[in-house]
């Protein structure tokens, strides 16, 4: 029984030592230091280096079976001229193959059918864009769903933007800095929000090609123009 009192006491000192231990560190640590966090953000026109062409055949007849072979017949045709063209088969790609029934006024009876068939064609040669849609066209391809200009082979132009993008965010930095009556620091953080490419030159509207065919011109006119390539980082900084 009279040991009791001697553990309570043994408690009590080693709460009050780590108090005591305690408010030095707390007092060394003292407030948190200022920072300013600013966004850099920078932007370049760029010629584009590679072009996709989509490619439409779509077929009708009062068969099924007579439909999807009047339009295998138009695709292949397509396909085998694009390779003769010079172009890969793995820069080639079906997106899409659809047959569907179309009924009469009350939409209760088959009155034909339709397909189809979607093929993506991936240039790097641009002035062969034209070139492509006029074959196609020629072969039976009745659609140009989309045509579409890129930019993938831009990882020095992107690097660049990243440096100007920063630069610019320390500016803007540096100058609120100035404005608040402190000191730019060290860096903090950096955070890279990644490129945000702006494709403007982008035909997405289908494109008949019995009307390219009909057109007086040889090659159905197209211009590739120039796409946005930016970057955007956000820096914070320690304010001094």
């Amino acid at each position: 029984m009279k040991c009791k009192p001697l553990k309570g006491l043994v408690v009590a000192a080693m709460l009050a030592s780590s108090l005591v231990l305690a408010a030095p560190q707390a007092l060394a640590a003292g407030p948190e230091p200022s920072v300013v966090t600013v966004t850099g953000y920078a932007q370049q026109e760029v010629a584009p280096d590679t072009a996709y062409v989509t490619i439409g055949t779509t077929s009708t007849d009062a068969d099924a079976q007579q439909a999807r072979t009047k339009n295998n017949l138009a695709m292949n045709q397509v396909t085998n001229a694009l390779k003769a063209m010079g172009i890969p088969a793995e820069n080639m790609k079906t997106t899409g193959f659809y047959m569907s029934p179309n009924y009469d006024m009350k939409g209760q009876k088959v009155t034909s059918y339709t397909v189809t068939n979607s093929l993506e064609v991936k240039l790097t040669d641009l002035t062969m864009v034209s070139q492509v849609i006029n074959k196609a066209g020629s072969l039976g391809a009745n659609q140009i769903n989309n045509v579409r200009f890129t930019n993938e082979h831009a990882d020095q132009i992107k690097e660049n933007l990243i440096k100007e993008a920063v630069h610019n965010g320390q500016r803007a930095a540096q100058a609120a800095a100035e404005a608040a009556g402190s000191q730019l620091g060290a860096v903090k953080e950096i955070n890279i929000s990644g490129t945000s490419p702006s494709y403007s030159r982008v035909y997405g509207a289908a494109m008949s090609l019995r009307a390219v065919n009909k057109m007086e011109a040889d090659s159905t006119p197209v211009e590739a123009g120039t796409n946005t390539l930016s970057q955007s980082v956000s820096l914070t900084y320690y304010l001094q």
